[in-house]
């Protein structure tokens, strides 16, 4: 589980990376973190332009747990063929550049893997970072962009049979409200939700206010063979 301290370290690591940048306006190419490639989102064709940054105050944006609404989801099991008909039919409203995010946003999708892999939003224009939220080593599963662009869905999961020895659940759901033109200020706690009960193999979009889920009860190791998949579909409307 990660700590406010590893959270500063990433900090500071950035800052010491923005020193060492080769020209004002380009980093060193060496220090750069690999670009976090989300599943429905294709991989860029070149690396995000990167403007001088400044020096501000809140270099680090955090939310606590308390400021995500609790959700209590609708469930309903629907079949394998609903949820891929359901992931075929995902599309968002918006473009998304070569920072594998919103177009025009200013904001760039960062991995970095060091023991413990952590995913953050970054501003362009700043030394701004967002940490996307995980309670696990292995970090975020999937990061989701809605259909209608104004909110964002992560999601982390385990499937070990010894989840209960390292974390408290087996999988987590948060999601941020998007407002555009505001850079990280605009991405702001919406819902969460955790379980004990399955991991999550994948998710998609069905609306603004539902998801579909590949999901397991079963711990899976090895090759996975053997694990029995279910569907569902969630409602979000008690996390608004």
């Amino acid at each position: 589980m990660k700590s406010p301290f590893y959270l500063l370290a990433i900090v500071l690591v950035l800052a010491a990376c923005h020193q060492k940048s080769r020209t004002p306006d380009k980093p060193n190419a060496d220090t750069i973190p690999k670009t976090f490639v989300a599943d429905t989102l294709k991989p860029p064709t070149s690396e995000p332009e990167v403007v001088k940054k400044t020096i501000v105050p809140d270099s680090l944006i955090w939310y606590e747990d308390s400021l995500f609404k609790d959700l209590v989801p609708v469930v309903k099991a629907i079949s394998k063929k609903e949820f891929n008909s359901y992931k075929d039919n995902y599309k968002r409203g918006c473009a998304t550049d070569s920072g594998h995010f919103i177009s025009g946003s200013g904001i760039y999708v960062v991995s970095n893997c060091d023991e413990i892999c952590q995913t953050y939003l970054a501003e362009q224009a700043t030394n701004r970072i967002m940490p996307m939220p995980s309670d696990y080593d292995q970090g975020i599963l999937s990061m989701l962009i809605s259909p209608e662009c104004n909110q964002l869905m992560v999601c982390s999961s385990y499937d070990g049979p010894d989840y209960g020895d390292y974390y408290t659940y087996r999988a987590e759901i948060k999601a941020f409200n998007v407002f555009s033109g505001k850079g990280l200020h605009g991405i702001t706690p919406s819902f969460k939700f955790y379980t004990k009960d399955w991991s999550i193999e994948d998710l998609t979009w069905v609306n603004e206010k539902t998801i579909a889920l590949k999901i397991y009860e079963e711990s899976r190791g090895g090759d996975g063979k053997g694990v029995h998949y279910k569907y569902i579909k969630m409602d979000l409307s008690s996390g608004f």
